[in-house]
């Protein structure tokens, strides 16, 4: 269950989240009396219960993160054992995990694919994960502003990445899309008024003050553009708004270059 995103880091391509792990299942091996307890249910802190798994000769699907980048600080850890033999593992955790699924080509207008990925260490053959469809869900208020969730699902797949024989992997996967207002308001403006006072320059009569009004709205516009290029890694395409910031760069070098052929 996503709770939170704390961040999103475009430039590094991963983020980080809140999340709430719930794992249920049933073993024999873990079962007991439950008069010669006097209790109905066990409750176990996370030493406590690997200690009691280890008597009872037991197993319980320990897992991994396979995207995690960053140490797992968990807030809350406990495990409850039913007399039958039943277990519930509860876990709520924040850590980072890594998004190589990210895709910039249509930046800002892109969406982009998130995953929470989790594998077991156990054979598959031993544990298979099953998606609990009950609990498996995206939280309403997850703290985000620049992104809102378009969508989420899950997907049980069997891979031998993180050992060398087949292990379950449950894969948690949302989109999301940004909120285009402060694009629309900080850039894309800027940008049409930029072009705009470039254009504004063929109404004055003398050709100096319109090479030196161009040129100067050159500067403006190059400064401009290294003031919003921090914001995604160095990547090997164009994303959308570079061929629009370099469209825009070729217009006011052809306004100063054409106003100087005029001057001439």
């Amino acid at each position: 269950k996503l709770q939170q995103i704390a961040a999103v880091d475009q430039k590094a391509e991963n983020f980080n989240a809140q999340v709430a792990l719930r794992m249920e299942w049933q073993d024999p091996a873990l079962a007991y009396d439950p008069e010669a307890c006097n209790c109905s249910v066990k409750t176990y802190s996370t030493d406590s219960f690997r200690d009691f798994v280890s008597a009872a000769k037991g197993r319980w699907p320990e897992f991994t993160l396979y995207n995690q980048q960053n140490n797992r600080w968990t807030q809350n850890r406990v495990a409850r054992v039913f007399p039958d033999g039943r277990a519930i593992y509860l876990e709520r955790f924040t850590t980072t995990f890594q998004a190589p699924d990210f895709d910039f080509r249509h930046f800002p207008f892109d969406q982009q694919q998130f995953f929470i990925r989790v594998d077991g260490l156990y054979s598959a053959d031993l544990y298979n994960w099953v998606d609990n469809e009950q609990y498996s869900e995206v939280g309403s208020q997850l703290g985000e502003e620049e992104w809102y969730i378009t969508g989420s699902g899950t997907d049980i797949s069997t891979e031998t990445i993180s050992t060398q024989y087949p292990t379950s992997r449950y894969s948690f996967g949302f989109q999301a899309r940004r909120h285009l207002s402060y694009y629309l308001f900080r850039i894309f403006l800027p940008l049409g008024l930029i072009l705009l006072v470039s254009w504004i320059t063929f109404f004055l009569v003398d050709f100096t003050k319109r090479i030196e009004a161009a040129s100067a709205n050159l500067l403006l516009f190059i400064a401009w553009n290294f003031a919003i290029g921090g914001d995604l890694p160095r990547l090997g395409y164009l994303t959308f708004m570079d061929a629009l910031l370099a469209s825009g760069f070729v217009i006011s070098v052809s306004v100063v270059l054409y106003n100087v052929v005029l001057r001439r």
